[in-house]
């Protein structure tokens, strides 16, 4: 492992399309830095986007709300939710069932999202929020 500090300039990174409708800028990853056990985005959800009801099966995840409100929504069929506004933090661990949702039916809610793993594996399931 180097010693080297790796800076990325965040206003230089693209904004990437993810399937599930947000636009992420990958700002720390094996690619770009080398990063072996850390991964790190800035995430727009568009307003009244809702992610796939998802677990990630090999690593935790801390997001930070950049700009809210957004909704996190957990529990076995998505029973208990979480309204956090700009400057709030979540915990996911592994293997929790979780959707996000951006309540605002105009401006974008961010994120910055930080995982253990420098690749996730996701597993996504069909449940409606309950």
């Amino acid at each position: 492992m180097t010693t080297e500090i790796r800076m990325t300039r965040g206003p230089e990174l693209p904004w990437s399309a993810h399937r599930s409708g947000m636009g992420i800028q990958s700002g720390v990853s094996g690619e770009l830095s080398g990063a072996s056990e850390v991964f790190m985005t800035r995430q727009r959800i568009p307003p009244g986007m809702e992610s796939t009801p998802h677990t990630h099966l090999n690593c935790e995840t801390a997001l930070f709300v950049l700009q809210g409100p957004l909704i996190m929504r957990y529990g076995e069929l998505l029973e208990h939710e979480h309204l956090a506004e700009t400057g709030d933090f979540f915990f996911v661990p592994p293997n929790a069932l979780h959707q996000i949702a951006n309540p605002r039916d105009a401006g974008d809610a961010e994120v910055v999202l930080c995982r253990n793993a420098a690749e996730e594996i996701v597993e996504e399931r069909d449940i409606k929020p309950g």
